[in-house]
């Protein structure tokens, strides 16, 4: 492989273990990096619904993990309560990087439907 433009080529060391890699190194000014890197396919956090607990007062899990769609609920981890969304999640930020799913909820007793048409007299 060629070092694309731009970049120095760095020495560095490689360890691996079944599917683990440990690689460590310098770069020509002197700093050190290690990192670890574990190969195959990303795992998801959260695979089982039971590991997420139960779900707030008056909702249920659905069992999904998705970018929401405009009106699902959902659970924010960040502020520790259900959410609406208000648009369609794209499951990228803005730098193109993923950003994962959300958890999502219905509730358990939705009001049953309005009629559209009421006629008065």
């Amino acid at each position: 492989m060629d070092v694309p433009e731009g970049f120095d080529r760095l020495e560095a060391d490689v360890w691996g273990k079944d599917d683990v890699l440990v690689v460590s190194g310098r770069f020509p000014d002197g700093r050190e990096f290690s990192f670890v890197a574990r190969l195959g396919p990303p795992q998801p956090a959260e695979e089982d619904v039971a590991s997420w607990g139960p779900p707030p007062d008056g909702y249920e899990w659905t069992g999904e993990v998705r970018p929401p769609k405009k009106g699902e609920l959902f659970w924010s981890d960040i502020k520790g309560q259900v959410i609406r969304a208000v648009e369609d999640e794209s499951g990228v930020n803005r730098f193109g990087e993923p950003t994962g799913g959300r958890r999502i909820l219905r509730p358990l007793d939705q009001p049953p439907p309005r009629p559209t048409l009421r006629l008065v007299k």
